[in-house]
């Protein structure tokens, strides 16, 4: 009995406990209870079933994890706006290195221009050159011998020096350096003059300031081209404590014709020959332009001078002696017709 009776509670409260939950389940989800209801019917199931499905509330849950693939979409679309702003701009930043190149060598002397010392600091041309030079270099070869090389002073030569020489910035020295290369050396020769300025005696109101070259020194590389078969890297030749072209400050010296000047060669016991020609040069000077001051020419050009003004005195003497003849037979003859006329 007692059993019978426990299975009859049973029995009332599941029944009891579907009626309470269908009132309430079709209350909060009406439209699923009739979608599952239609689903049901489709299939031909009871209705009961639906009861049995109702627990299974994981349908809304499935529902709000079917909009999560938007929500994952979404930071898909994020995903280019982070590629957006990758480093490209920044690698045309890399082509900025190609800008720091390697500083550009000193530009090769172009022919017919002056060769030039500018200061840094005031920007005056202190020092103008310009010549055309050709040396004559004695070396020794390997069999002992002592040879003699040419090598002339290329058009393309770079200059360089200092508008006060010395260790105490000496302001009465100043130097210049034409440099070039020849073969396949990397040390470049070099040929250097030294100019000096100083007071001449006598008063303070006849005293001037003169400037000359003192120093003319060779540092030429022995290379396999011009120096065939030679002994050692390199020549040294000099010639210093001069006073050559010697002119007053604010003047330049100018000798186009050729003079030659003799150097010691420190290795041999001969020496060397410097030719010049075409030469003008200027130190010690205050503008800052490379136009050259006004000339004192070389006693060689002056020798051409005085010849060539007798020759051009003469030749308009003879034009005018003979201007003078034919104007005179001009005349004879006109006279002579006039005579026949009035016979």
């Amino acid at each position: 009995m007692h059993f019978e009776r426990i299975i009859y509670l049973l029995l009332i409260c599941i029944c009891s406990g579907n009626a309470l939950v269908d009132p309430i389940l079709t209350a909060a989800v009406p439209e699923m209870s009739n979608n599952e209801t239609s689903i049901n019917e489709s299939s031909g199931v009871e209705t009961t079933t639906t009861l049995i499905t109702t627990p299974s509330t994981v349908i809304p849950s499935t529902a709000s994890s079917s909009t999560i693939p938007p929500s994952t979409s979404s930071p898909s679309t994020i995903m280019p706006s982070t590629i957006t702003p990758t480093i490209i701009p920044s690698t045309p930043s890399s082509t900025i290195t190609p800008s720091t190149s390697t500083p550009k060598p000193n530009p090769p002397h172009p022919s017919g221009t002056n060769w030039v010392v500018v200061d840094e600091e005031t920007n005056i041309t202190c020092i103008v050159v310009k010549l055309s030079a050709t040396m004559i270099i004695p070396y020794q070869t390997i069999n002992g011998n002592v040879e003699n090389a040419t090598m002339a002073i290329p058009s393309n030569a770079t200059s360089n020096g200092t508008c006060n020489l010395g260790v105490l910035d000496d302001p009465n020295t100043q130097k210049i350096s034409l440099q070039w290369m020849s073969g396949k050396n990397v040390i470049p020769n070099m040929l250097t003059f030294v100019f000096h300025k100083n007071m001449t005696s006598g008063n303070e109101s006849s005293a001037e300031e003169r400037v000359f070259l003192s120093d003319i020194t060779v540092q030429l590389y022995l290379d396999s081209i011009n120096f065939p078969n030679a002994t050692g890297e390199y020549t040294y030749a000099e010639r210093l404590n001069s006073n050559l072209h010697s002119v007053a400050v604010n003047n330049s010296y100018r000798c186009n014709s050729q003079e030659s000047i003799a150097l010691d060669v420190q290795e041999l016991d001969s020496s060397a020959t410097i030719h010049m020609a075409h030469l003008q040069m200027e130190a010690f000077r205050t503008s800052v332009n490379d136009k050259f001051s006004s000339a004192v020419d070389c006693p060689a050009d002056k020798v051409v001078t005085s010849d060539i003004v007798p020759i051009a005195v003469g030749c308009a003497l003879a034009a005018l002696v003979v201007v003078v003849l034919v104007a005179y037979l001009i005349g004879r003859r006109r006279a002579r017709q006039r005579g026949y006329q009035s016979v």
